[in-house]
């Protein structure tokens, strides 16, 4: 970013013109340095990306060469037991993938239901709605593999869908005490001090609320 130095007052051109060199050359080097992390950055990536792909090239033909071998000893034993072990490797790969791939997918779908259920929250009291919700709030799936948000309490599914969940929370006695539409303190005054008289923070406020669902 540039900066106008004869806005400076009490500076003289030769001042300015030597302020606005040595300006000029941090911001050039700033910019070269940016450059080159970026640079180097890209060039780990490519040295990983190569190591992997030789590392898997290498494991390809080592296969290659046995199966060579194997078939060359007509060693049908040893062929039968080649291939169970590729299929078994293939198979825990696969399963490795789907399940990094579903984690991934639970963890949005969560987050987007917890984030519209948060917002039912006071502002005051979002902290604690995390708490609340991170007991119960639970993700699955129907057979159309279509989201399905339920929210557990006592060990027993008690609302399903936002709209139920959001309606079987204002009926709560811990749950409403936090919701909009209530004085920010909460409903319940024993909630918001400690047992000394002193306000709770937020972070007091959210571990209270986990233990009394």
């Amino acid at each position: 970013m540039a900066i106008d130095y004869t806005q400076v007052p009490d500076l003289t051109e030769s001042q300015i013109a030597a302020l606005t060199g040595l300006h000029d050359a941090d911001v050039s080097k700033l910019i070269i340095n940016r450059d080159d992390i970026k640079q180097e950055k890209l060039s780990v990536q490519d040295k990983l990306a190569a190591a992997e792909q030789i590392a898997s090239d290498a494991r390809a033909t080592a296969a290659t060469a046995k199966e060579d071998a194997l078939k060359a000893a007509n060693d049908m034993d040893g062929l039968k037991t080649l291939y169970e072990g590729q299929l078994a490797e293939a198979t825990a790969t696969e399963k490795a993938l789907t399940k990094t791939a579903q984690d991934a997918l639970k963890s949005r779908d969560y987050g987007t239901s917890e984030s519209n259920l948060l917002n039912m929250f006071h502002n005051d009291h979002k902290e604690v709605g995390e708490a609340l919700l991170s007991k119960g709030l639970k993700i699955g799936y129907n057979s159309e593999q279509q989201p399905v948000t339920t929210f557990e309490h006592g060990g027993q599914v008690v609302a399903t869908g936002i709209d139920d969940i959001k309606s079987w929370a204002a009926n709560s006695s811990v749950f409403k005490q936090y919701l909009n539409g209530v004085d920010s303190s909460g409903a319940d005054t024993t909630r918001s001090t400690t047992s000394g008289g002193k306000p709770m923070t937020l972070t007091e406020q959210a571990i209270a609320a986990n233990k009394a669902i």
